[in-house]
């Protein structure tokens, strides 16, 4: 299950910190991106975690106080896949 959530410049590195020193939550995958690297007029960073139903309760109960959920979290997951389907178009050029 995918979650995106908003964290402040100030508080990113501590939100990635508890969410990765949380053992159930760190077996999933964490991913951190700027607002702005995506085109998204947001200030701060978004948190995208890909866990377990029980490990996402766990990340929503970390990020109470750090941070929240992204209304428009579909969005964020939309760009991040494009951002990543052109670099593997581009390192695939590079191969040939």
């Amino acid at each position: 299950m995918k979650e995106v959530f908003l964290v402040s410049s100030e508080n990113k590195n501590k939100a990635e910190m508890e969410l990765k020193k949380d053992d159930l939550v760190s077996r999933g995958s964490i991913t951190i991106r700027t607002a702005g690297s995506l085109g998204i007029e947001e200030d701060g960073y978004f948190i995208v975690v890909d866990v377990s139903e029980g490990a996402l309760e766990r990340a929503e109960e970390i990020m109470k106080e750090l941070g929240k959920k992204y209304k428009n979290g579909k969005k964020v997951l939309e760009k991040i896949e494009e951002q990543e389907d052109s670099a593997t178009e581009g390192f695939g050029n590079i191969l040939g």
